[in-house]
């Protein structure tokens, strides 16, 4: 498998793991609970700070490799490309909501937890299909030079939860995401 690739998949992995968080808080809130706005607000300025930043405009590259080559795929390519761009401003607005309520703003738990379901479904959803079709359809169509193409095109950047160096920002939401490995069954 291919750096990049396998890159893609580890993001993959690291969305799942805050989606998880994301679904913790969720719950409580849909409980009547208080969850940690803040962790949540950590978690949606990273997605639009990383995810839509750097991981999707890169996989936007890689389907542009794949449908070259495969015409067939141009549409589940253009639909996964379109879905890039739904989460994106779901993810936005999210991140508004969420910084408005951390911030005082009073907002209905409705409204958050329907965008934040939104939110999380959708990008499982997404996840999933690229994981099943895109990624294995990569790895078969894309050659070396193809590869080193695409990583030229975006601008490196390390990623500031995961990465080796994570930022101070992210330092709650790194100790809770520890904690639920160590108590997933």
């Amino acid at each position: 498998m291919h750096k990049t690739l396998a890159l893609w998949h580890a993001d993959h992995v690291n969305f799942t793991n805050l989606l998880r968080v994301l679904d913790d808080q969720l719950a409580l809130f849909h409980e009547g609970d208080t969850p940690q706005y803040e962790l949540m607000l950590d978690i949606m300025y990273y997605m639009t700070h990383y995810c839509d930043v750097v991981h999707h405009p890169k996989e936007d590259l890689v389907f542009a490799e794949i449908k070259a080559r495969d015409k067939s795929i141009a549409p589940k390519v253009d639909a996964l490309i379109e879905q890039h761009a739904s989460l994106k401003d779901l993810g936005e607005k999210l991140a508004h909501d969420l910084d408005d309520i951390v911030n005082g703003s009073v907002s209905t738990r409705e409204h958050v937890e329907a965008d934040a379901r939104r939110y999380v479904t959708g990008l499982r959803n997404h996840m999933r299909a690229e994981e099943t079709d895109i990624l294995p359809l990569a790895a078969r169509l894309l050659r070396d030079k193809d590869w080193s193409k695409i990583d030229d095109a975006v601008k490196h950047i390390e990623d500031p939860l995961f990465g080796s160096s994570a930022e101070a920002r992210y330092a709650a939401l790194r100790e809770q995401i520890a904690r639920q490995a160590r108590t997933a069954p």
